[in-house]
């Protein structure tokens, strides 16, 4: 057999630079630089690890019990602005027994934590898998500590505001929420901490120091890996749009990725985005070409890339890593990064439990000369193993190696490892070493020692079966695995030598099924329904057996799915449908795994050009417009059938704005003054911020009466919102829904109400704006519509009944005839003077009085309904109106 040491390679590095292995055997996530220089690993099985002047130190931080299966377990940490003073640190971790992530606080000690400080500050929804549970956290320039959120396993969850998965929050060091996050007031409990959306798993972030400015790196799916900028309230597409935008449907604040690559093995491709880091550091080391770049990894191609942000140009730093996963800048100008790495059998995924994760350091030596970032190691082997000893360097290529066993030169061994196969006991204890040089010195490494024993490696079997002999699995079967051991010296192995470990691998990297379990000379293992979707799938059963001198070997069995084909369609045909979260256009057809549990949903309203289309039903009668369903054994097809719905030809509402004088002015009578300008305002969607509606209309100080009529496409419950700065009402039907006639900032109200489709209703909206920025906009949503500014099709300026100029100069016009709320005088000529009316009832009893100027609305909502009469003039001439 081949027995390899754990660090083979070290990485390839520009010129210039070299690298250092600091520490070694680690299951890592994450990581973070304290002020006085140590470093803070968390360990994914819930410890924090110390490394100290470069040594990693027996003690711990912090050993906490969490969920550690899959892709659970200790996340991510993050040390707050104020350390060195407060000794708080931030750790994201899936709580053990529970199924969701926390963000707590704990408080350190020297090399340890309080006991009993742990304080919890947001405790997220539960998750639907155990995958993307994302978690990175940075403390912005503002203090705020912004969380990245994946959407676990429920792409769905990433554009529900109903849930805080998939997302960016934003929230302060003690837990509360700022009030001014994006969607504050929209949203309700810890959903107001929402700062970003529609993200898949963003695994790692980090922040400008000198502007702010936080990008993030987000594992995609099956195309794309992306760097995304993050700004507040903006929506990053997953699950619809995954990798830059090209037709799909354009969601509300949507952002296109900084950067994204596809899938591939190219040097300019990958599979998972990982680590997020800017070079900004205190003593700038590195060349000025790298310094401000933004850094970040891909785990599956192994290397790192920088972003100059000012040209979006996009270039190497480093490749040949073993699965890079954090990144992060030094004080004193250095580089570090975790690779997770892995050995024979194990996981090249993200999440996979390993041993054998490795700390570097990047330094700028700027000399070239030979530098060995790693030493080779020293290993014991048996007769026939075929050993390898490797050194990694860094400087000036080309390099020219030297291999050397006890001191003398071994012919032939001129590169960077040397192997050969153990034929011999009085091998036992020979030292390897190699000299290396380039044009600009040499230099020699430490020794690897090699112990031989005579002991023979273990020679395990294993079985593994499916139900019914079947040769492909399918999700929701059980698979059995048998196993045993035979070895040279000891015999047949006892069952507590064995150790099983299943692996799902999924494209290029690896999900663990089954953490290793020892003692079980067999068992069984039931595949999940509910999970990756992809069908690139497949799950190795790895038996490793050890022998009682410690000698081990391994052997898998690959266990590949049976797939089937899916078709979509839909009545008319090009429609989008929402599989598993994400949208997809009919005709669509793909493969999927037979057994898992798949999703599938027919909006309900949707656009086809100038038709809207509404979903009417599935072929299949007994389906729910949204369904889940296991993929069945035969190929399957799945049609949606919508109808088209009328679309209205409004024009909009009166809108009738009026200057005031004052604040008390605005709010108390606004709607007294004279109309300043009176429009048809195809929609409200207005945002003036410090301006004004038009010329005629003050930038402070002004009402605007919007009026008419809407007309509701469905026959449901529909939700009407108003957002104003400042104060706002809102009638609709003649019922008051929204009555916020104070100075507000910029909020959103609303309120329900059932509506007939065809019908239409009465409409009217009331706004003041004071000082400052003025914003009005009128939306509505129900189960069919989605949340949208109600659109000009659907409003309709109601014609004024009943207007007509009166008196004998006709001068005057009174409207609306019949009256119900507000009786309008307005005069067609030029203002003489002030004007005296009065309001008689039928028997000639004066009701009210009062004066009048050019425009004047007289409130009659407190009168009896019957007939009166309006008494008046027009300047020249008396009249009386009924």
């Amino acid at each position: 057999m081949w027995l390899s040491v754990q660090y083979s390679w070290a990485s390839q590095l520009p010129s210039g630079f070299i690298e250092q292995l600091i520490a070694q055997n680690l299951d890592p996530t994450d990581m973070v630089i304290a002020p006085d220089g140590r470093i803070f690993i968390t360990i994914k099985s819930g410890k924090i690890v110390i490394i100290e002047s470069g040594v990693l130190v027996s003690s711990v931080l912090l050993n906490l019990p969490v969920d550690n299966f899959n892709e659970r377990g200790l996340g991510h940490m993050v040390l707050d602005p104020n350390f060195d003073a407060n000794n708080y640190y931030y750790i994201y971790y899936t709580v053990p027994g529970m199924n969701f992530n926390r963000v707590s606080r704990f408080t350190a000690n020297g090399n340890s934590t309080l006991p009993g400080t742990e304080v919890v500050l947001m405790e997220l929804d539960v998750l639907s898998s155990t995958i993307h549970n994302a978690g990175d956290m940075v403390f912005g320039n503002d203090g705020k500590l912004y969380i990245t959120t994946g959407d676990g396993g429920n792409p769905a969850s990433a554009q529900s505001m109903s849930s805080v998965l998939g997302k960016v929050l934003r929230i302060n060091s003690d837990g509360s929420i700022p009030s001014n996050n994006p969607f504050f007031n929209i949203t309700t409990g810890k959903n107001k901490a929402i700062w970003a959306i529609g993200f898949r798993n963003p695994f790692s972030l980090d922040m400008q120091v000198t502007t702010g400015r936080i990008l993030l790196s987000d594992v995609g799916q099956e195309t794309w890996e992306e760097v995304n900028d993050v700004e507040a309230g903006k929506n990053y597409g997953w699950p619809g749009i995954e990798g830059p935008r090209t037709n799909q449907p354009l969601p509300q604040n949507y952002k296109d990725p900084l950067f994204a690559y596809q899938h591939g093995t190219g040097p300019d491709r990958g599979c998972a985005i990982v680590g997020a880091a800017f070079y900004h550091p205190t003593s700038v080391q590195f060349p000025n070409e790298y310094v401000g770049k933004f850094y970040f990894a891909d785990y599956c191609n192994g290397y790192i890339k920088y972003i100059d942000l000012s040209s979006s140009v996009v270039k190497t730093f480093a490749t040949g890593i073993s699965r890079p996963l954090a990144i992060m800048t030094a004080p004193d100008g250095s580089l570090y990064y975790l690779a997770r790495a892995g050995l024979g059998g194990g996981s090249q995924g993200d999440n996979t439990s390993t041993s054998n994760g490795t700390l570097w350091k990047v330094n700028y030596a700027g000399s070239g000369a030979p530098f060995i970032s790693s030493q080779p190691q020293s290993t014991t082997a048996a007769l026939g193993d075929v050993v390898s000893f490797t050194v990694g360097v860094s400087g000036v290529q080309p390099f020219f190696y030297e291999w050397m066993a006890d001191g003398v030169v071994i012919s032939g061994a001129i590169s960077s490892s040397y192997s050969y196969t153990v034929s011999q006991l009085n091998d036992d204890g020979r030292n390897f070493t190699c000299k290396i040089s380039n044009s600009l010195g040499t230099i020699i490494s430490s020794a690897a020692l090699l112990t031989v024993t005579s002991n023979t490696r273990p020679i395990p079997q294993l079985t593994v079966t499916l139900p019914n002999g079947a040769t492909l699995y399918q999700a929701g079967q059980t698979l059995q695995f048998t196993g045993s051991a035979l070895d040279s010296e000891d015999g047949p192995l006892p069952i507590s030598a064995l150790t099983w470990k299943i692996d799902f691998r999924h494209d290029q990297h690896t999900h663990p099924g089954l953490s290793p379990v020892s003692g079980l000379g067999s068992g069984f293992y039931t595949i999940p329904k509910i999970g990756e979707t992809a069908d690139n799938v497949w799950y190795r059963v790895i038996l490793t057996a050890t022998d009682g001198q410690g000698l081990t070997k391994s052997v898998y069995q690959d266990v590949f799915p049976q797939k089937i084909d899916i078709s979509l369609t839909s009545m008319p045909s090009n429609l989008m449908l929402l599989l598993d979260g994400q949208t997809v256009q009919t005709p669509y057809t793909f493969k999927s795994v037979v057994g898992i549990t798949r999703s599938l949903e027919a909006p309900l309203t949707q656009q086809l050009g100038n038709t809207l289309q509404s979903y009417s039903s599935w072929t299949e009668a007994s389906l729910a417009r949204q369904f889940v369903f296991d993929t069945p054994t035969q190929n399957k097809n799945f049609t949606a059938s919508y109808q088209a719905v009328p679309i209205g030809n409004g024009n909009g509402l009166i809108g009738e704005y009026r200057n005031t004088l004052s604040q008390t002015a605005t709010v108390t009578n606004g709607f007294e003054n004279q109309i300043n300008l009176s429009r048809i305002d195809p929609t409200i969607d207005f945002n003036w911020a410090v301006g004004s509606p038009s010329p005629q209309i003050n930038s402070e100080y002004f009402t605007i009466r919007w009026t008419g009529e809407l007309l509701p496409q469905f026959s449901e419950i529909y939700r009407f919102y108003l957002s104003t700065d400042d104060g706002g009402r809102l009638w609709v039907d003649d019922i008051l829904l929204v009555d916020k006639w104070i100075p507000q900032g910029l909020t959103e109200w609303s309120g329900p109400l059932i509506v007939q489709a065809g019908q239409r209703y009465r409409v009217k909206v009331e706004y003041f704006e004071l000082a400052g920025n003025a914003a009005a906009k009128l939306q509505w949503s129900s189960a069919r519509t989605p949340k949208q500014v109600i659109p000009q099709s659907q409003l309709f300026a109601s014609p004024i009944t009943g207007t007509e100029p009166i008196g004998p100069d006709n001068s005057i016009t009174v409207y609306p005839q019949p009256v119900e709320k507000e009786l309008f005088i307005s005069l067609n000529s030029a203002k003489t003077k002030s004007r005296e009316f009065a309001i008689l009832d039928i028997l000639g009893k004066i009701i009210m009085r009062g004066e009048w100027d050019t425009n004047y609305g007289i409130d009659v909502r407190d009168l009896a309904p019957g007939i009166y009469f309006l008494k008046t003039d027009s300047g020249n001439n008396k009249f009386v109106k009924k």
